[in-house]
């Protein structure tokens, strides 16, 4: 059959002769589907025209089908299953669920929800596997490629065809050990701050973060800006700090470093220190930055990608270092 005849077919068509053959009558037809029998008498004539075949005899029970019409319903059922199937509502089997993930989520973050969620995963969804690594240099860009699933990020700009929810807020800290010359404040300021040697834990300085406009406030108030050093490490963040340098990183990562210090032997004190001041009050969001999960329009209806997001989401606003969206 060539294009020409296939764009003749009519699903309608199709369920009128299905049922003819299941009832056997054109009338019980007609009632069950809801039309009049002249109506579905019509149809039929459309079908023996279109299949150049009469697919019915008429005997004094009812109707006959030909072999043509015999044939015509192996085929023809099949697809309306198949039909039926897409239309009917999707459903997610997570138990059976055979299927990879990438997320692109920082350590300050994922201390948030990694562990309940390998927890749910492995009695939810033991068949879901996930690849997770820190943001590099492209940001969103994976996102729009489809070479990522999800990401976890504080910036404020997306491209239209990235869809994103905020999930609460977080603040940042500064760890000193006892190495530190100013370990024995309880604050600090800016200057004091910037004064002594820098290591910065998955801050990233750039023109989508959310720090970047009070980083520019800090430029044009004589304070620069330049970490003596960048990591996204946690291991040399931590030698960083045994060797007298200030940790400035979230609040997650804070507490966590706390722990392992405390339990690490032959390592200095440390402790946690807030924010200075004078960057609280120039922040627009006063020390409290939002966090917003990522993900591209193709996946926004996948059910088993809404489930992930969503148990993502949960567990972060059940984190004790998440503020919650007002």
């Amino acid at each position: 059959m060539h294009l020409d005849d296939i764009l003749k077919l009519d699903i309608k068509l199709l369920v009128a002769f299905v049922t003819i053959m299941e009832e056997g009558s054109v009338s019980r037809a007609a009632e069950r589907l809801g039309v009049t029998q002249p109506a579905l008498s019509k149809s039929l004539q459309r079908l023996r025209d279109l299949f150049k075949d009469s697919l019915f005899t008429r005997q004094a029970y009812g109707l006959s089908p030909t072999a043509r019409a015999s044939e015509l319903h192996d085929l023809i059922q099949p697809i309306l299953n198949s039909l039926s199937e897409l239309m009917s509502p999707n459903s997610l089997d997570l138990k059976n669920l055979d299927r990879r993930f990438k997320l692109r989520v920082d350590e300050g973050d994922l201390e948030n929800f990694i562990e309940p969620l390998l927890a749910s995963l492995q009695y939810q969804a033991p068949g879901m596997r996930l690849s997770i690594s820190s943001w590099g240099d492209s940001h969103l860009d994976e996102l729009v490629s489809g070479n990522v699933d999800l990401g976890i990020m504080r910036i404020n700009d997306t491209p239209g065809n990235v869809r994103s929810k905020l999930i609460g807020y977080m603040e940042a800290c500064i760890i000193l050990s006892e190495a530190h010359p100013l370990y024995h404040k309880e604050e600090l300021t800016v200057t004091e701050l910037l004064s002594h040697k820098v290591v910065t834990h998955h801050l990233r300085n750039n023109r989508n973060s959310t720090f970047s406009k009070t980083e520019q406030k800090l430029k044009q108030q004589g304070h620069c800006i330049q970490p003596d050093l960048e990591t996204d490490s946690l291991m040399v963040a931590m030698q960083a700090v045994k060797r007298g340098m200030a940790l400035v990183t979230s609040r997650s990562i804070g507490d966590l470093f706390l722990q392992i210090m405390c339990e690490k032997a032959h390592f200095y004190p440390v402790k946690l220190l807030p924010i200075p001041k004078e960057v609280l009050e120039l922040d627009e969001y006063s020390g409290r930055h939002p966090i917003h999960i990522f993900w591209h329009e193709r996946f926004n209806n996948d059910l088993a990608h809404r489930w992930l997001r969503e148990q993502i989401i949960y567990f972060m606003r059940e984190s004790p270092w998440m503020h919650p969206p007002v």
